[in-house]
């Protein structure tokens, strides 16, 4: 049996409202965050899982060209809903069970517009609420593509 190859984050993929934003990507990660309750009874306390909220985020060049960083976040925040958004770490594969893509739903928030230092490039970091789209805590990514 061959051994698991970590995955190198080269040629990920991230599409907000079906553009990809690769060319702009440079850090990408999907987090949970999970809530504990602490419950105290006469036998002492005892910690629960509670709720998961997970997010989304990123750092991407800006960009005011067609379909860049700017008019993609824009667009997002001023619609005033959710956006569709999917991730995956080699874009130029296939969806596949060694390149699971993960995919459902984005909160946008208002984003840092410019940002940087002379001579470097513009960053903007993206922290957006994430809802997935299977409605399984992103536990199980979409393995096939879909047509």
């Amino acid at each position: 049996m061959a051994e698991p190859e970590p995955v190198i984050l080269d040629n990920a993929s991230l599409m907000i409202n079906d553009v990809e934003l690769a060319c702009v990507l440079n850090e990408i990660s999907l987090e949970p965050d999970v809530d504990e309750q602490e419950v105290t009874t006469m036998c002492g306390k005892k910690v629960y899982p509670g709720a998961v909220q997970w997010t989304l985020n990123a750092t991407l060049y800006q960009s005011f060209d067609t379909d860049g960083t700017w008019e993609v976040l824009s667009e997002a925040v001023k619609a005033g809903t959710n956006a569709t958004f999917s991730m995956r770490a080699y874009r130029d594969q296939p969806v596949s069970a060694t390149n699971p893509e993960w995919y459902g739903e984005l909160i946008p928030r208002p984003f840092t517009v410019l940002s940087g230092t002379a001579g470097e490039p513009s960053e903007v970091d993206l922290e957006w609420g994430a809802i997935d789209g299977a409605g399984e805590n992103f536990m199980t990514p979409r393995t096939v593509a879909v047509p």
